[in-house]
């Protein structure tokens, strides 16, 4: 039996350690400038460019001396999405004629391009990583005369994990944050080597229950969670449907009038629950667009799981 802890004790920290390493790993994207930049940086300022391309030959910039590609820094692009702050509409008082549309469809799909890129990165470096330790794993067991099991998880052996996930959400990094809940389950996990606890359990859940104890940090959580689902392209509405849940269970403690609030100031998020045009939800008495946002929200709750 106590092998066993001692296993699961072993296998958290490992995990805790690999998510760790492979969140700040992926936000190095490589990407290509384009030849108009390339064009403007020679012709600028041909001293600039000749330092870049001598330093990349060193190894000492992030340019290559070939094709002049620069890494990004996916979490600062991405930040908590706070690009978006400036494209905040409002859909009572007067209108804002500076708000270019153009320029919010621009910014998000910047935002979608590097999470899609930042997100298949990190899956990438976690799986690739987390398969080199497996493959050490099995060979150090056989050296030993042992077999491979899986190893059932409890909630308690989280624990530890769940502590390291809280401390991106408690400074505000939710991405970081709820990333765990991703990787955690990664075929490469789940597929014979880790059995994660009983269905109810959701590292993600339990995150949000830890946030709603502060009502900045929450705010600020409600928010994103509004975000992700979009800027993600619904692959991560699912923390959307964790967050509606609770709030569902107990609306009181998880400030439902918030959530009926911020869905009403992301104008984005309005629109597509909603399926009307900005323009049009503009017109809508505040006491009208409040109540559809809530049938909105019933309907959402009826969607099939696949959808």
């Amino acid at each position: 039996m106590q092998a066993a802890q001692e296993i699961r004790r072993k296998l958290i920290l490992v995990i805790g350690n690999l998510i760790c390493r492979c969140i700040e790993e992926a936000r190095k994207i490589p990407y290509i400038l384009d030849q108009e930049q390339v064009v403007n940086i020679l012709v600028g300022n041909p001293s600039f460019f000749e330092k870049l391309v001598r330093e990349e030959q060193r190894d000492r910039t992030a340019f290559s001396s070939a094709s002049l590609t620069a890494k990004l820094d996916a979490i600062s692009e991405l930040g908590q999405f706070e690009a978006l702050d400036a494209f905040e509409v409002s859909f009572s008082g007067p209108s804002s004629p500076s708000v270019d549309p153009d320029a919010i469809l621009d910014q998000l799909n910047r935002l979608t391009r590097t999470f899609v890129v930042y997100h298949g990165n990190m899956v990438t470096i976690f799986e690739k990583e987390f398969q080199e330790f497996m493959e050490k794993f099995r060979s150090s067991l056989q050296q030993s005369g042992m077999s491979l099991r899986t190893t059932e998880l409890t909630p308690s052996d989280m624990v530890g994990l769940e502590k390291r996930a809280e401390d991106y959400l408690t400074t505000g990094q939710f991405l970081q944050a709820f990333s765990f809940d991703r990787l955690l389950n990664s075929q490469v996990i789940t597929k014979g080597l880790v059995s994660l606890p009983a269905a109810g359990y959701s590292l993600s859940r339990n995150l949000m229950e830890t946030a709603v104890e502060d009502v900045v940090l929450f705010t600020k959580l409600v928010k994103f969670v509004l975000r992700v689902c979009y800027v993600s392209q619904g692959t991560w509405q699912d923390l959307f449907a964790t967050l509606l849940d609770l709030v569902d269970q107990e609306p009181a403690r998880h400030r439902r009038s918030l959530l009926i609030d911020r869905i009403e100031q992301d104008g984005i998020f309005c629109c597509n629950l909603l399926c009307e045009s900005y323009a049009v939800l503009r017109e809508w008495p505040a006491g009208e667009r409040r109540t559809a946002i809530e049938r909105g929200l019933e309907r959402w709750r009826r969607k099939p799981a696949s959808a």
